[in-house]
């Protein structure tokens, strides 16, 4: 009787998705391929994803170490946010999807035009593939650590 109530909470507390509060996914390890400067490919770091429901927006901060530098990788969606799909990859000003790659002191940004961003069904994982400023390519996926929402 007890593992049958914890297995109908587990049930509905997995149907509830990445839109019920804090919901973690376990990480897991990313797969995010960098051409140019700051070649490489980042596997493990910790991704902390935000859905601001009011303003239609999705914000996945990726923080870690890369090739022995601190590393902040920050993916955003501005505006229009609504779960699952692609999204274009631009600038601020485009009200599009935005990348920013610091690592060390290097920085690097998307502009217009730049590639496109997709969320997966869930919210909680993504792939990309776009240019950024200073010859800097990404391509791969990654996966949040936890989605909280506002």
């Amino acid at each position: 009787m007890k593992f049958a109530a914890l297995a109908f909470a587990l049930l509905v507390l997995a149907a509830c998705g990445p839109f019920c509060g804090n919901t973690s996914t376990r990480g897991g390890t990313q797969h995010l391929v960098f051409t140019g400067p700051v070649a490489g490919t980042l596997t493990t770091v910790h991704v902390d994803c935000r859905v601001y429901n009011g303003g239609g927006q999705f914000n996945a901060a990726i923080t870690g170490t890369f090739n022995a530098k601190p590393l902040t990788f920050n993916v955003q969606i501005h505006s229009n946010y609504k779960g699952a799909g692609t999204y274009q990859v631009g600038s601020l000003l485009d009200g599009a999807g935005e990348l920013r790659l610091q690592v060390g002191d290097f920085v690097a940004s998307t502009a217009t035009g730049a590639g496109t961003l997709t969320i997966d069904k869930g919210g909680a994982s993504g792939s990309m593939d776009a240019e950024l400023s200073s010859d800097e390519h990404v391509k791969g996926t990654f996966k949040c650590d936890e989605v909280h929402t506002a």
